[in-house]
Parts: C-alpha cells; sequence; structure tokens
C-alpha cells in the first residue's frame, strides 16, 4: 500500500537510514507491506520548478515509482527532482542511474566525512513517468 501518513514516522525512517533528520516542512510517501516501511521518500526544498528528493528502501516497486513520478510532476507541477547521495553509496547511484537520473557534480564534505554527489531527474528522463503511464 503507498501511503503519505504519518509523515514523521516515514521521515524519521527515511532519516535513519541515509543518516540525516529532516525538519517541516516537507511531505512524504512510502510502500507499507504487511505493515511496515520497505521504501519511503521525504520531498523538501520546493522551488516549483524543483524538488528535493530524499529516498531510502528496501526494494522500489513500479507502482510506488509511478507514485512518485505523478506526485512530483503533476501535483507539484515540477520538471525536475534533485537526490544527493554519499559518493561511496554505489548501490545508491546505481537505483539513481535506473530511474533516469544525471549526476550533475560533487559536492566536497557534504556527509562531513564524505563528498556528496548531485543528481537530476527531469521529467521526460523518468522511465516511470509519462510513457508508462500512456500519456
Amino acid at each position: 500500500m503507498i501511503v503519505s501518513e504519518p509523515r514523521e514516522e516515514i521521515a524519521a525512517w527515511v532519516g535513519g537510514r541515509i543518516g540525516v533528520s529532516f525538519h517541516p516542512p516537507y511531505t512524504t510517501l512510502a510502500h507499507v507491506d504487511r505493515g511496515r516501511i520497505i521504501a519511503g521518500f521525504v520531498f523538501n526544498v520546493w522551488t516549483a520548478h524543483d524538488v528535493e528528493v530524499s529516498l531510502a528502501a528496501d526494494r522500489l516497486t513500479r507502482t510506488l515509482m509511478r507514485s512518485v513520478f505523478h506526485y512530483v510532476v503533476h501535483q507539484l507541477a515540477c520538471r525536475r527532482a534533485t537526490a544527493r547521495t554519499r559518493a561511496d553509496n554505489l548501490d545508491a547511484q546505481t537505483m539513481l542511474a535506473r530511474l533516469g537520473a544525471r549526476l550533475e557534480g560533487r559536492q566536497q564534505a557534504y556527509f562531513g566525512d564524505c563528498d556528496g554527489l548531485l543528481y537530476a531527474i527531469m521529467k521526460e528522463d523518468f522511465p516511470y513517468g509519462l510513457h508508462a503511464e500512456g500519456a
């Protein structure tokens, strides 16, 4: 089941997995299976054209990814989503590439002990987006 509440619980779950804390305002989406979160997204720093997206997941489903795309593009009316990951997190980098993200830059010591990599996912490059919806 895809849920957007309870925001604080979803944000804490994602933050605990990626080592950050989220402070309102933010929104969330999560996939809950048998009462436990298996994937969560936190959306913050919305600028009308872009939103920052943080993600943690045990597994991702097409249903969740379509929900995320729909939320970012149709509800928030953003053309792009921005994501950051640790430079030493190869699994996250692989997943971001699978989602259509492109590496835009490196932020030195962004995570304190590690550089951050900055990615963008444009709505036209998102593989579970417009074409998957048949629009």
